[in-house]
């Protein structure tokens, strides 16, 4: 922990995704009637969390490729197969 908050890389990876997740609920809050109540939901914040981490996941390669190209799961564990596959 002490390794990544002294990391200036990831102490900038994490402002980014801050700042994008601002914009993300502006944005979406421009839409909405704040003057009759309307809020985001905790379903909406979530889905802005996911939304600005899969961009940040995609822009740094973050991303896990755990099937291969003929969809079996491929880690280092074991391959799973669905119920009912041919073994």
């Amino acid at each position: 922990m002490l390794r990544q908050l002294n990391d200036e890389g990831h102490v900038a990876r994490v402002a980014e995704t801050e700042a994008r997740i601002e914009e993300i609920v502006q944005e979406r809050t421009k839409y909405l009637n704040a003057s009759e109540g309307e809020s985001l939901s905790t379903d909406d914040m979530q889905d802005v969390y996911i939304q600005a981490k899969a961009e940040e996941r995609e822009k740094y390669n973050f991303s896990l490729n755990t099937k291969s190209k003929s969809g079996d799961i491929t880690d280092y564990l074991e391959t799973r197969r669905p119920f009912g596959a041919a073994q």
